[in-house]
This record gives C-alpha cells, sequence and structure tokens, in this order.
C-alpha cells in the first residue's frame, strides 16, 4: 500500500505544498454513542462522560490528518502514514452504520478536504511562471543547435520555414527559394532532442546599405547568383518567427540573433553595421483610436497642424479626423498619391511617438520595440511607405523602422533601457518626437 505508481508515494499525498487541508479550530460533533467506538483502542480510550464521542473523534482525526511538517523537514521525516490509515479504517468500521458513518464522512470533506478555491488561486499565479521556468531550462542555449536554411535543405524543412514565417508571408516555392538564395541567409534553432524541427527562425538580408523597404528584400532578385564580397557590409534582420507559440516568453529570439551575428561575423568579417528592419504592429488601431477621440468633440485638433488639415480636408472634403478614420480603417487613403503626400510629415511624428513615447509599464508599448530595445539595439530610422502589402498598410500605415545594433554598446544600452528605462534613439527619431510635441496637444 505504500506505493501507488512508479513515482507516487502515498505519505506524499496529503502533502502537496499548494493544496491546502482545512483544519478545525474548537469544533466538535457528537457522533453518535460511544460503543460505536468500541474498536479503536485510541478513541475507546476516551469514552467516558457526555462528550466523549466528541472527544474521540477530533483525536481520530487528529491523529489521522496530522498538521503539516515544516516544508524542509517535509522529505526527511515522513510520518508512518500507512499506520495512521489502518487505524483510521478500524475506527471507522466500528461506527454503526448510517448517521455516525456518514457524519465522520461529512466532517472530513467539510473541514480537512481539499479547499478547491484555494488550490486554483495559487495554481492560476504559479503555474504559469512554473511553466516558463522549466521551458527556459529544457530550451536554454545549451540544448540548442544553429542551423541554415538552403535550397538544398531537406524538403520538409523548407516546408516548415515557409508554413512558419509571420512577418512577410511566402507566396511560392520561387519566393522560398530567393529567401535562402545569394545575399539571403535564413537560420533556425532546433533542440537536440529534436533535430530540423524549427522552434524559431531569422531571416537576413546580406546588403551595402541599411534597408529602408521590405520590397527590395522580398520581392527583388538579386542581380548575380554569385555573392560579391565586397557588397556585402550590412547585415539586416528582417523576419523573425517563433514557430512553437507554447515557447513564448522563453528567450530564444535574444539568443538567436546573437548567435546569427557571431555566425556572420566568422563568415563575413567586413560586416560591420548590424539593423533590423522590423514592422509596427499596432501603430494603425493606435491612431485610428487617437482620431476617435478626436471626432468625439467637434473642432477639436490635437495631431495635425492648421495647415495639415486644411491640406487633408480639401483633398478629401471632410473634417480632416473624422474622414481619416474611415480611410484608414479600409486602407482606401492609399489609392491618393496626393493624400499619401499630405499625410507624409505627420504619420512620421507620430509614428517616432508611438514608438519612444508610448510606454506600457516604462517600457516601449510596441512589443517589437520593446523585445529590440531590451536587447540593447538603438532605435534609428522610422521610414515612409517601406511596406506597401495589405498587411503592412493595415497595421502599420506601410511604415517600418530600422533598430540597428553597435555591437561594442549593446550590453550598456540592454541595461540602461532595462535599468533607468530610457530608449536610446538617434538624431531623426528625436527630431520627429520634437516635432510632434511641438505641433500636438495630447
Amino acid at each position: 500500500m505504500s506505493r501507488l505508481g512508479p513515482f507516487l508515494v502515498a505519505p506524499r499525498l496529503l502533502r502537496r505544498p499548494w493544496v491546502l487541508p482545512r483544519r478545525p479550530s474548537g469544533v466538535s460533533i457528537v457522533t453518535g454513542p460511544c460503543a460505536g467506538l468500541a474498536g479503536s483502542g485510541a478513541a475507546a480510550s476516551l469514552c467516558s462522560g457526555p462528550a466523549a464521542p466528541s472527544l474521540a473523534m477530533e483525536e481520530l482525526l487528529s491523529r489521522s490528518v496530522p498538521p503539516l511538517p515544516p516544508y524542509e523537514t517535509r522529505e526527511k521525516a515522513p510520518p508512518p502514514a500507512e499506520l495512521r490509515s489502518a487505524e483510521f479504517m478500524r475506527s471507522y468500521r466500528a461506527l454503526e452504520a448510517g448517521p455516525p458513518r456518514a457524519e465522520l464522512l461529512a466532517r472530513l470533506a467539510r473541514d480537512f478536504g481539499v479547499d478547491h478555491g484555494r488550490v486554483a488561486e495559487f495554481s492560476a499565479k504559479e503555474m504559469n511562471g512554473t511553466l516558463k521556468s522549466m521551458l527556459s531550462e529544457w530550451f536554454s542555449t545549451g540544448f540548442l543547435n544553429l542551423e541554415r536554411v538552403t535550397w538544398q535543405s531537406p524538403c520538409e524543412v523548407l516546408q516548415k520555414i515557409s508554413d512558419s514565417e509571420a512577418v512577410h508571408p511566402v507566396r511560392n516555392w520561387i519566393d522560398m527559394k530567393r529567401r535562402v538564395g545569394s545575399y539571403r541567409r535564413c537560420y533556425f534553432f532546433a533542440h537536440c532532442a529534436i533535430p530540423r524541427e524549427p522552434l524559431i527562425v531569422l531571416h537576413v538580408a546580406l546588403t551595402n546599405e541599411i534597408s529602408s523597404s521590405i520590397q527590395a528584400i522580398v520581392k527583388e532578385v538579386p542581380p548575380l547568383e554569385t555573392e560579391d564580397m565586397n557588397k556585402i557590409t550590412t547585415a539586416i534582420f528582417y523576419s523573425i518567427s517563433l514557430t512553437q507559440q507554447g515557447l513564448q516568453g522563453v528567450e530564444l529570439g535574444t539568443h538567436l540573433i546573437k548567435r546569427v551575428v557571431k555566425e556572420l561575423q566568422g563568415k563575413f568579417p567586413q560586416i560591420k553595421v548590424f539593423s533590423s528592419l522590423s514592422p509596427i504592429p499596432g501603430f494603425t488601431k493606435w491612431l485610428i483610436g487617437l482620431l476617435s477621440s478626436q471626432t468625439k468633440e467637434q473642432g477639436r485638433n490635437e495631431l495635425f497642424t492648421d495647415a495639415e488639415c486644411k491640406e487633408i480636408s480639401e483633398i478629401t472634403g471632410d473634417p480632416a479626423a473624422e474622414k481619416l478614420k474611415r480611410l484608414l480603417t479600409n486602407n482606401e487613403w492609399v489609392r491618393s498619391e496626393k493624400l499619401v503626400k499630405a499625410l507624409h510629415s505627420p504619420f512620421m511624428r507620430l509614428c517616432a511617438w508611438y514608438l519612444y513615447g508610448e510606454k506600457h509599464r516604462g517600457y516601449a508599448l510596441n512589443p517589437v520595440a520593446n523585445f529590440h530595445l531590451q536587447n540593447g539595439a538603438v532605435l534609428w530610422r522610422i521610414n515612409w511607405m517601406a511596406d506597401t502589402s495589405p498587411r503592412g498598410i493595415t497595421a502599420s500605415c506601410g511604415m517600418m523602422v530600422n533598430y540597428r545594433y553597435f555591437l561594442e554598446d549593446t550590453a550598456s544600452i540592454s541595461a540602461g533601457y532595462l535599468g533607468t528605462k530610457h530608449i536610446k534613439a538617434s538624431e531623426q527619431v528625436l527630431s520627429l518626437v520634437s516635432q510632434f510635441q511641438q505641433n500636438s496637444k495630447l
């Protein structure tokens, strides 16, 4: 009876730290005649006087369900659970059938049963943290292998990479071949226990400058199949996708970028510039929310200058905020070249503020920005009409941003951001933020 299975030992059943049995405090219940307890030596010895049944039950329950031992001695000195269980069963059989036994079982369920409310409360607070800690250990960098994807990689790997691309969807096999061909690199982490199973994927473009448009990376075909080493001076991280959503919160992306940087430095020592070309998810939604607040009060304008409002109204024929809200919702604004030009300046400064000034608990509100800033990157440059795909227009009004990595400074920049919540930004971004503060009244 001591073991219920290969990993479950009976003495531990009532001693789980998060399943807290409720203990009675000075409660006594008369359960029936004293003669019903005659079969238990410990209980029968207390059968004298009118309160004897109550005392007998208290003694029986206290011996059968003892207090939890201190945590530090819990495994060192387990109590003799088998003896207590046998004694309890003898006492239970000695009780008369019917109300005495039913009342004893009710007392056990009420005062010594599992408090399911507290179990749910503790598990809700602790389970996520426990699982995250365990996954972080199981998927630590020591167990991860860096693998490069080429057109010669197994078909199943190429298919998984294509299916998991969450930033810039792969259109077809020609597109996939381009992304693993000349002037492009694709890497992923695989666990040593499950080889060829991508956990997180990073796409890199090898260029001679910091890219300002994703179309130039994912759509244009490099003119030469053979890479010219003299034209490769910059590495652009343009997509990073987690293939296993259950690993959200595990620090895989940070480690992958660092490993890829080290790999590229070994292959291309002439590369001195490392930067991302990143989407800005959530910007359009944030902007529509601001425009909605503008339309609630007629004549209120806190986003655009008077000259900008006049120009936008002349193009759309309606008040700027109300019309723009509708145009942003259905992406119709990009069909008008005049409107795209008119919105260039105000949208650039609004986007700069969204990335630099909008915070969540003191850190950048935008999740992609927060990721790169934690890694020690600099908020380098905001690019207008950098992603003209339907997804890019819908998510960020077509804008993208470069986060630049100065390798010698990433540690100090990361520490500064995590410690003081200061965002390191370039002159272009700070200038746009200053324009926002001068022309907006949020």
